[in-house]
């Protein structure tokens, strides 16, 4: 009898149904074929047991889903949606799984315990022969978790009962990996390998006593060896952990046990879809659209190939798939590798965006809209515009078929709350507390443009931008360039003046010129007086100026305003952007038209009149459409260029810039690109993508693989490329390791003639060491995590975080401490649960900080957040205190470890103080971290929870493993 229902046979049947569509074999009826197919393909690609072919054969006929005549089968076929994940993921059966407590933290907490004893956890805990490890403080998965107060010592005691029938030996007990604060005894020195009988009836106590003086979670692994003649000798072990928390702490715990993500198992429905009700058009469009934008799907055998993986059937396209991935990068395979690399990110974006989708949840009407709470949307997590749409349906009917869906278009955002309208179907029917499942979708817009500009590029003639040679060697500007300068301070940074010198002039044409800028090096000034100079030299220049986000593009645009006349610019904006978001100063050449309240869209004639004009990569699209003549932009400008995947990029270039060609176009035009590659890349999802070039913008591609940009034993070659080194941002001690990590220590602080912010905090109080605006706070915490979000926090950390950050605020203008408003403060994490619980901790639970006048004005972001801005105090929460998700976080970008980019961006947005609350244990482990950390220990910076050396704790690790010998 088969061990599986009908239902159940019955769901691997529709899984089986699905897997046939997606590699196109709906059509094959041959029961053997069939069996043969579920058999040796579908049943490999999942680790859980299966039902029989025959079981899941009966199941679907039984509900009527297939017919089956002799050997022919039919199938009753029904379409669906599917996802292919690209990342590979570990096996999740009993010998991989990691254990975890119930408050969501895994087993292997600080100090680590290697991997081994969590492969073998579920056995060791096990009793065995009548012998049980118990105290009063027991929880799941062999974890003992007792309070303890800061300065109070308290013992508990862990008893090994014999509830056998038999003597059993208690040859050795051994404490391994324990935190110092933890010690253990035990009266006939068991600890010590005195062995023991325990008899039948028979307790033997072990004293665990903490004595700690901070907060924190402090731990260590229990091993007991038995024998029992004349069985083989075995083991039993327990995790135990010293929690000394804060009321903060506890109220910023787990809210619900953590449970893992597990893509859902859908049956195959019908779906019904009922459209809403789009918002009103606040676009007046003139501009004409002469070059079409295709709707670039991918085929639909790149995600069967996906699917299926290299070891299937589809191995042959998956090969080829390879082969053009892992070719290099030229003109004759450019928008084929492109448009590759974008439709794999597509693919995975398609199963990234299920992990937003929410059930169970209620909306509340106003007036002819629905408004849903969707957490994170302020963050783009998930990216949600005016415009866009989603899906919804009832809660209750989510197992019928067919199913009625709703379609919610987005009339408006504000902080977590999205305005949407749904059909007046389902508004006649809403009543409160009535319960949706909520399906997420993304705007393919920006894919699309980016398609159309991987394929414009060739037959533009880029190929002398996008993978330049050489110089012509021609000057745009007749005689010496000798400016006047908008900017005075660039008189005296040789670098600045240099770089825009060779913009003017054009000398590097037609390969683009590119500035170099590291944090706090001024390269959007640079930018900015290099537009304003083109503008004043060349009458009849037209410059574009892009970057990838709206408040970098704004940037741009106050800065041109402040020299140049409005009426000389022309911000162009989207209009999914709300018009409340656009800075009011630059409201005067923007789009915005407020007498007919909505954006315009002017047409090429409109726009001639602009010498400059302003807007996002993505945007640009609009003006490619538009099909302006050939010259008609004589500069591209593109700031935070490396911000941005190269199709992005390439989208303000391809059909807007005609490049210089000595013979056709002597006059071409100059391209100018500014970033850092030392800083965060475009976020992207697909690991496929990521891994053969699409995580490289074309600052970066230019600067790694293009001769002309390589750095030599004397240099940049200031023809094509300047290094920006005056700093004048951040404090000398705060920008020592960054320099020393990623800039070949060439940085140099630029000293102010005034009274300088970099040193108000060199005398603060709290400081370990005077004159040393760093603190290194060390915190043996713990990672958690709570329901259904993968994402992880540390309350321990947030208490040390919310204790400095009162510290600055309520103490400020008194003795050392200087003045401070909350907009000044900045406080990163590279884990949004911990981003979200800071928040929480500052807004809604401690009163003192609540209280605080503009206190919602103080930043908590993640490092992506916070890159091209700065702040005069910078705290980072880096949250990880357990090694062993350290591999979890490299394979999907995670944290601070492993991504030397996110340590560089969060420690240069600090100017004059710069405070890093983590675990030095866990950090240390990495070449950057280890670094920074020693140089705080060395300069005296360091305060908290003491550490050893990385390698001490790594030996230590190493002894266990030789000297216990685990018999499970």
């Amino acid at each position: 009898m088969s061990r599986f229902s009908v239902a159940e046979a019955s769901l691997w049947g529709d899984q089986f149904v699905q897997f046939l569509q997606d590699t196109g074999r709906e059509q094959t009826s041959l029961r053997e074929t069939l069996r043969t197919i579920y058999n040796q393909e579908f049943r490999g690609r999942t680790d859980a047991k299966t039902p029989k072919f025959s079981c899941i054969l009966y199941a679907l006929k039984t509900t009527q889903q297939v017919q089956v005549r002799g050997e022919v089968v039919k199938f009753k076929v029904k379409r669906r949606v599917v996802v292919a994940d690209q990342y590979r993921r570990p096996r999740t059966n009993a010998q991989t799984s990691v254990s975890t407590s119930a408050s969501g933290q895994q087993l292997s907490s600080t100090p680590q315990m290697p991997q081994i004893y969590a492969k073998q956890w579920a056995e060791l805990i096990r009793g065995k022969h009548g012998i049980e490890i118990v105290s009063d403080y027991d929880q799941d998965n062999g974890n003992i978790r007792f309070p303890v107060v800061p300065s109070e010592p308290r013992t508990v005691t862990v008893l090994v009962q014999n509830c056998g029938a038999e003597v059993v030996t208690l040859q050795r007990f051994q404490p391994r990996q324990q935190s110092q604060e933890l010690s253990f005894t035990d009266e006939q020195g068991a600890m010590q390998g005195q062995s023991l009988l325990l008899h039948p009836g028979g307790v033997y106590p072990i004293q665990v006593r903490c004595l700690t003086t901070c907060n924190g979670h402090f731990s260590a692994v229990l091993f007991f060896e038995f024998t029992k003649e004349p069985d083989d000798p075995f083991s039993i072990s327990r995790y135990v952990a010293a929690i000394a928390e804060s009321q903060l702490a506890k109220d910023l715990g787990p809210s619900a046990p953590f449970q893992p993500y597990e893509a859902s198992l859908q049956r195959l429905v019908t779906v019904i879809t009922e459209d809403g009700i789009p918002p009103a058009s606040s676009l007046k469009n003139q501009l004409e659209r002469e070059i079409p934008l295709g709707t670039y799907q991918y085929p639909k055998s790149l995600k069967d190939t996906i699917l299926l993986g290299p070891n299937s059937s589809a191995s042959s396209s998956w090969a080829a798939m390879r082969s053009l991935l892992e070719a290099p990068l030229q003109a004759e395979n450019y928008h084929q590798k492109f448009q590759l690399l974008l439709h794999l990110e597509e693919i995975q974006m398609e199963v990234d965006i299920r992990r937003y989708d929410m059930q169970d949840v209620t909306m509340v009407q106003d007036r002819a809209l629905l408004v849903l709470d969707v957490p994170g949307v302020a963050e783009n997590r998930p990216s949600l515009l005016r415009g866009d749409h989603l899906f919804a349906h009832l809660s209750s009917k989510r197992d019928q078929s067919p199913l009625v869906r709703y379609k919610g278009y987005v009339h408006s955002v504000e902080l977590e709350k999205v305005s949407l309208g749904f059909s007046s179907k389902l508004q006649k029917m809403f009543v409160n507390n009535l319960k949706f499942d909520v399906t997420f979708t993304f705007s393919r817009l920006p894919l699309q443009v980016q398609h159309r500009a991987a394929v414009l590029a060739m037959r533009c003639g880029l190929s002398s931008l996008l993978f330049p040679s050489a110089s012509c060697h021609k000057s745009l500007f007749p005689g010496p360039f000798q400016p006047r300068w908008f900017n005075r301070k660039l008189e005296t940074n040789e670098e600045q003046c240099r770089a825009v010198t060779h913009i003017v002039t054009g000398m590097s044409r037609p390969a683009p010129y590119l500035i170099f800028g590291p944090p706090g090096t001024g390269k959007t000034v640079t930018m900015v007086e290099a537009i304003k100079q083109v503008w004043t030299c060349f009458k009849d220049a037209r410059i574009l100026a892009c970057a990838p986000s709206n408040s970098a593009t704004d940037l741009l645009c106050q800065c041109l305003i402040k020299d140049i006349a409005p009426q000389n610019i022309y911000r162009l904006i989207a209009s999914s952007r709300s018009y409340r978001e656009v800075p009011a100063d630059i409201m005067p050449c923007c789009n915005w038209d407020d007498e007919q309240s909505s954006y315009v869209y002017p047409s090429k004639e409109h726009l001639r009149h602009y010498r400059i004009i302003i807007t996002t990569l993505v945007t640009a699209g609009r003006l490619v459409s538009a099909n302006f003549p050939p010259g008609f932009f004589s500069h591209v400008f593109i700031d935070e260029c490396g911000h941005a995947v190269e199709p992005e990029s390439v989208v303000a270039i391809a059909g807007l810039l005609a490049p210089m060609d000595q013979e056709t176009n002597p006059n071409g035009g100059q391209l100018v690109l500014a970033g850092d590659p030392k800083q965060l890349g475009p976020v992207l999802t697909s690991p496929l993508a990521i891994q053969h070039g699409l995580g490289t913008s074309l600052l970066e591609r230019l600067m790694l693989h293009n001769p002309l940009y390589k750095k030599s034993s004397g240099g940049y070659d200031p023809q094509f490329i300047t290094k920006l080194l005056w700093n004048y941002r951040s404090h000398e001690a705060i920008l020592r390791i960054p320099n020393e990590l990623f800039y070949d220590n060439e940085l140099k602080v630029c000293k102010s003639d005034g009274l300088d912010i970099r040193n108000l905090y060199c005398t603060w109080e709290e400081l370990p060491k005077k004159g040393f605006p760093i603190i290194f706070h060390g915190v043996c915490g713990e990672d958690q995590r709570e329901a259904k979000s993968p994402s992880f926090f540390n309350t321990a950390e947030i208490e040390v975080v919310v204790h400095y950050l009162k510290k600055l605020l309520q103490s400020q203008g008194k003795g050392s401490c200087p003045t401070v408003s909350p907009k000044e403060i900045g406080i990163i994490s590279p884990y949004r649960k911990q981003v979200e619980k800071i928040r929480k901790a500052i807004t809604s639970l401690d009163p003192d900080l609540q209280k605080l006048p503009d206190i919602s004005r103080l930043k908590v972001g993640s490092v992506e957040e916070f890159q091209g801005q700065e702040r005069h105090v910078i705290l980072i929460s880096t949250v990880r205190s357990c090694s062993t998700y350290l591999q979890f976080d490299q394979t999907f970008r995670l944290g601070f470890l492993k991504n030397p980019k996110r340590l560089n961006v969060a420690i240069t947005r600090a100017k004059a103080l710069l405070i890093v609350v983590g675990n030095p244990a866990v950090l240390s482990k990495d070449h950057h971290w280890h670094r920074f950390l020693r140089y705080c220990k060395e300069e005296g910076g360091y305060t908290g929870y003491p550490y050893e050396d990385e390698s001490t704790a790594e030996d230590r690790i190493a002894d266990d493993l030789h000297v216990l010998q685990l018999n499970v």
